[in-house]
């Protein structure tokens, strides 16, 4: 009579152990740092002159928010940190580039343009005009600035222009010079709020994990 040989057991290996707290820390860490960094990117490039920069940094943004909010759900496990994800990366993007635009408020060139040509279209809920503006020195601004109505060629508005030509140059009277304060409160709570809503996710998962 032959005799078989008993098969290997299979998975009589030790399994895989899950990662440490501080492993999970560290990850959660530099996923707050990568959001922090790619999420200022994209909403200066919202907010700058480039009508091309403007449409990646919005479509960036949107997925950088929904790659935040897989990561918080990843470390913590609980459908509910889906919602705080999107809404809380939603806030940090708009508070950088609102802090962008009040930066270039308070420490923009300003000067008083002159109109060169000017045209209207109608959009959706209304209509939007813009003027091809001259500054002081002749020299003509290249991008279109948006004002309230068409404006007739030698009219003259008062401008606000970034120094560094990133961020778009806007009219001096839509403009709170003295709003950057508010802004960077505002940049920095979010920030915050979004490196507490990291440490809970991988506090959660390591401390509370849930069972499956």
């Amino acid at each position: 009579m032959s005799t078989r040989k008993p098969a290997a057991a299979r998975d009589s290996g030790p399994g895989k152990a899950a990662a440490s707290g501080r492993v999970v820390a560290l990850r959660a860490g530099w996923c707050w740092l990568a959001v922090v960094v790619l999420g200022a990117g994209a909403a200066v490039g919202f907010v700058s002159s480039s009508s091309v920069a403007a449409a990646a940094g919005l479509l960036f943004g949107v997925l950088l928010a929904a790659l935040a909010t897989s990561a918080v759900f990843m470390f913590s496990g609980r459908g509910w940190f889906l919602v705080g994800g999107f809404l809380l990366t939603g806030f940090y993007l708009v508070s950088v580039g609102v802090t962008a635009v009040g930066y270039v408020a308070a420490t923009g060139d300003r000067y008083r343009a002159i109109a060169v040509s000017s045209e209207c279209h109608r959009v959706k809920g209304g209509t939007a005009c813009t003027a091809r503006v001259d500054r002081p020195d002749g020299t003509l601004l290249v991008d279109d600035l948006s004002v309230k109505s068409r404006m007739k060629t030698g009219e003259k508005v008062d401008v606000i222009e970034d120094r560094a030509g990133i961020v778009a140059p806007h009219r001096a009277d839509v403009l709170d010079p003295d709003a950057l304060p508010v802004d960077l409160v505002l940049l920095a709570a979010s920030a915050a709020l979004l490196a507490g809503l990291f440490g809970w996710s991988a506090w959660l998962g390591v401390r509370r994990p849930l069972k499956r």
